[in-house]
């Protein structure tokens, strides 16, 4: 089974029940940047909630997101403090945030590369991962379904993970006449240990590193355990 997924800053817990569950995992990082996405950002969770955990960027209108770059390496020390002020009473602080830090320390100028380095060191700490390409590197010039289709057929896949949001633009009936079977998911956030509890309750729809940063050595489980597959054709 293969799954694609634009590259996205410290991804949200169902990212990596999509990515886990691929033989195949292929990240978007030659399509273009969305702003106000989550391409530079995600959620983490502090006393007063959830807020947005921001790299700042620079780009010109219609940059893919491989041609991005952070606009301030100044920046990468705000964003630590932010960690420290927020995680420092977590259980995990130590390891995740030292994770964190050494590849902020590197100061790299590239948001996907950025986004890269963090990937790699999430996977590496669950323990698991799927075999990962980037798209940039197959050349592929067909847009929207077509590009999807043309990655899988690429691999010699039948089987393709969506997420249900891409139903909106998706024709099934191109995946249908190429033989794709398509599969999608459903994520449950059961509640997880988590700072702040009693100011703000539970918060689900954050980074993955609210759950590592509290719940390390179950991380795996917690995503494994709380998603489950439907086939859609």
């Amino acid at each position: 089974m293969i799954a694609i997924h634009q590259s996205q800053f410290l991804p949200w817990v169902p990212y990596f029940y999509k990515m886990l569950k691929a033989d195949i995992f292929v990240i978007l990082d030659d399509v273009q940047f969305q702003k106000n996405g989550v391409q530079n950002r995600n959620k983490i969770k502090t006393p007063k909630g959830a807020a947005w955990l921001t790299v700042p960027v620079s780009l010109q209108f219609g940059s893919k997101i491989n041609e991005v770059t952070i606009s301030n390496i100044v920046e990468y020390e705000r964003l630590s403090d932010i960690l420290i002020t927020n995680y420092k009473r977590s259980i995990y602080f130590h390891k995740i945030y030292t994770m964190i830090k050494r590849i902020f320390d590197k100061k790299i100028n590239n948001l996907n590369e950025l986004n890269i380095s963090l990937l790699d060191q999430v996977l590496e700490m669950l323990g698991k991962r799927p075999t990962i390409y980037y798209s940039s590197t197959l050349k592929i010039s067909e847009k929207k379904d077509d590009l999807v289709i043309e990655i899988i057929k690429h691999f010699k896949d039948k089987e393709y993970l969506s997420g249900a949001g891409a139903f909106k633009y998706m024709d099934l009936n191109k995946f249908k006449k190429a033989g794709i079977k398509v599969y999608t998911y459903e994520f449950v956030y059961n509640e997880y240990r988590q700072l702040w509890n009693k100011r703000v309750g539970f918060l689900n729809d954050l980074s993955i590193i609210d759950l590592m940063f509290n719940n390390l050595e179950d991380s795996l489980a917690y995503i494994q355990n709380n998603g489950s597959l439907k086939n859609v054709i």
